[in-house]
């Protein structure tokens, strides 16, 4: 199977066919936060069934916003609907991240079009401290009338290397694949293909209670799984994950990026979870 794009609302999306098989349900898979699809490469090597993974937008070989706008988390929700209209659905999810938050929202909302669900460190933000509107609203304003500019490297080496020195749990190989999907050449050199307007802070704070209202709506069968060394505190991965009315929840020795600390023990959790096992 090829990799293949949608336009969603104008923008093209690259959906990464990372499994071999096109039978029963597709499981999408949803990338973290400066991240793109082929974090899950590792994830789904060797498994059956057809699992995808977009870049979504403004990430990897996905079309950035036109002039003018911006990337308002929201944003990410209809992307997926469109995704899940595309193959068909209903459809199994899983989600690093970012990802993960995407993912438990569509199931809340969408809960006829998804089977199962597997949350891999991803159940909402953090807000640290007491979040403020007027400082949050003051700071979006500063950082998006001077934008921060494209993060430029010598080559896919040095993207490498600087992958690995990131991400200790990478192996080279991987590291390596990373980079070369994860940046792009353009009239002044290499530079990472993320749109740098993913780095502005958004405009308003992360809403416990609303999304505490999100989790409690979640029909699909859900494995959250955690790794040792979350940057999730204790209290806040045991409310938000009791919260799933039909949850199971497992931990992997590894940080925050499981997708790349433990990919082979996510995958294999994940494909028992949706039965391909």
């Amino acid at each position: 199977m090829k990799d293949w794009t949608l336009n969603v609302r104008g923008l093209d999306l690259l959906i990464r066919e990372l499994g071999d098989s096109s039978d029963g349900i597709p499981t999408i898979c949803l990338h973290g936060w400066l991240d793109h699809g082929i974090a899950f490469s590792r994830v789904v090597e060797g498994l059956p069934g057809r699992w995808l993974a977009p870049d979504q937008r403004g990430f990897g070989q996905s079309d950035h916003i036109g002039a003018g706008g911006y990337y308002h988390f929201a944003d990410l929700i209809p992307d997926l609907d469109a995704v899940v209209e595309a193959v068909g659905g209903p459809v199994n999810l899983l989600g690093h991240s970012m990802g993960g938050t995407v993912a438990s929202i569509y199931a809340a909302v969408r809960p006829e079009m998804v089977n199962r669900l597997v949350v891999a460190e991803g159940l909402g933000a953090i807000e640290w401290g007491t979040p403020n509107m007027v400082d949050r609203i003051r700071e979006h304003l500063d950082q998006i009338r001077r934008p921060p500019a494209p993060v430029r490297i010598k080559d896919v080496t040095e993207a490498t290397e600087r992958l690995l020195k990131r991400h200790p749990g990478l192996t080279r190989d991987f590291a390596a694949e990373l980079a070369e999907h994860g940046t792009l050449q353009d009239e002044r050199g290499r530079r990472w293909s993320f749109d740098p307007l993913h780095m502005v802070r958004g405009p308003y704070p992360f809403r416990e209670e609303s999304y505490l209202e999100l989790l409690a709506a979640v029909q699909a069968p859900t494995l959250v799984v955690w790794g040792t060394e979350s940057w999730y505190p204790d209290e806040i991965r045991t409310l938000r994950a009791q919260t799933i009315p039909n949850v199971s929840v497992a931990t992997l020795s590894g940080g925050h990026m499981l997708p790349y600390d433990a990919p082979a023990k996510l995958g294999r959790l994940t494909a028992e979870h949706f039965g391909l096992l």
